[in-house]
C-alpha cells in the first residue's frame, strides 16, 4: 500500500524476471488446459467428472495467475514512488475526484489509480485517509483549498460509501436516493470514455489499462458487451464512442429527476455549520464525545 501523510508502508522485495517466467509458465498452462478442455466438451465421450476436475485445475491456476499479477502491481507501484518526489497520495485522488466531477466509491478509485497512474492504493486506506483530512480541517478548518471528505445523506449524516471534494457545491456532493448512485456510476463510463473533445475521446491506438477498465463497467452497468479482442483501433473507437453516447443520453434522463431532489435537500442542509457539511452530522456527535472521554 501506497504511504498516506507520512507513513510509510514496506513493499516486500520481489525478483520481477523470476515472476514474469512464472507468469508466463502459468498461462501458458492454462491455454493448454483450456483448449484441452474444450475438445473434451465436444466430446461426448468424457465424463462430466473430468470435466469438472479440469475446470477445477484451472480455477486454481487463475487464483495463482491473479497472486504473480498482484506482486507485480506492487512491484510496477513501489517503483512510481520514489520517496522524497512523488506526489502525495492526497493529491492525486483530489485531482483524480476532479477529472470526474462527481463522488466515487474506493473501490473504483483503486482501480483507476492503478489503470491511469500505475499506483496501487488498497481501497481500505480511503478510510483512514478520510479521518486524516478530517483532523486537518479540526485543526486548521479551511485552511486547506479543499478535502478528500464523504458524501452526504439526505438527512445531513456522512454516506462514507462516496467520496468527495469538500470544494464542491453542497448539492454535489449528496446521495439522494440510489438513482443518484446510478448517476455516479453511469459518469465512471462517461469519463473512462473520454468527454466530447478530450484527449481520451478521439485516441486511436493500442487498448489502455484504463480502456480494460472501461469494458468492465460499460459491461457491469450498461450491460454493453465490449468489443473482440481481435477488433481493430477503428472498431474499439466506434465502441467507445457508442458506450459514451448511452451513458450520456442516461445521465441526461436521471440528471432531470435527481437533480431536484438533490437541491431541494441542499437547501435543507445549507444552514448547518461548516463542520457539518463537510463531514456530515455524525462527525459532530463523534468529536463530542471523544473530547468528553478526556479527563478535565
Amino acid at each position: 500500500m501506497l504511504a498516506l501523510h507520512g507513513s510509510s508502508g514496506k513493499v516486500g522485495i520481489v525478483n520481477v524476471p523470476a515472476v514474469r517466467d512464472e507468469l508466463a509458465a502459468t498461462l501458458q498452462e492454462t491455454l493448454l488446459l483450456q483448449q484441452r478442455l474444450m475438445d473434451d466438451v465436444r466430446d461426448n465421450g468424457v465424463p462430466v467428472a473430468d470435466l469438472v476436475a479440469q475446470v477445477t485445475v484451472l480455477e486454481r491456476l487463475d487464483d495463482r495467475r491473479d497472486q504473480l499479477i498482484s506482486q507485480l502491481r506492487r512491484t510496477a507501484s513501489a517503483g512510481k514512488r520514489p520517496a522524497r518526489t512523488s506526489r502525495p497520495v492526497r493529491e492525486i485522488l483530489l485531482e483524480t475526484l476532479a477529472h470526474f466531477r462527481w463522488p466515487q466509491n474506493a473501490g473504483f478509485l483503486e482501480e483507476y489509480l492503478l489503470a491511469r497512474h500505475q499506483l496501487q492504493v488498497d481501497s481500505r486506506a480511503f478510510a483512514p485517509l478520510r479521518r486524516d483530512e478530517r483532523k486537518a480541517w479540526d485543526r486548521a478548518p479551511g485552511a486547506r483549498e479543499a478535502y478528500i471528505a464523504p458524501a452526504l445523506k439526505p438527512d445531513g449524516s456522512a454516506n462514507p460509501r462516496w467520496i468527495t471534494r469538500s470544494d464542491w457545491d453542497l448539492e454535489r456532493r449528496i446521495v439522494a436516493t440510489p438513482r443518484t448512485e446510478r448517476l455516479f456510476d453511469l459518469y465512471k463510463i462517461y469519463v473512462l470514455a473520454g468527454r466530447p473533445g478530450s484527449a481520451e475521446a478521439s485516441y486511436l491506438g493500442p487498448r489502455t489499462p484504463v480502456d480494460a477498465l472501461l469494458e468492465k463497467y460499460a459491461q457491469d452497468i450498461l450491460d454493453t458487451k465490449p468489443p473482440s479482442a481481435s477488433a481493430s483501433d477503428e472498431e474499439f473507437r466506434a465502441w467507445r464512442a457508442h458506450v459514451r453516447e448511452r451513458a450520456g443520453t442516461a445521465i441526461g434522463e436521471i440528471r432531470r429527476d435527481d437533480e431536484p431532489d438533490r437541491k431541494q435537500i441542499a437547501r435543507q442542509l445549507a444552514g448547518l455549520p461548516d463542520r457539518e457539511r463537510i463531514w456530515g452530522r455524525d462527525a459532530t456527535i463523534e468529536a463530542e464525545g471523544r473530547s468528553n472521554k478526556h479527563p478535565r
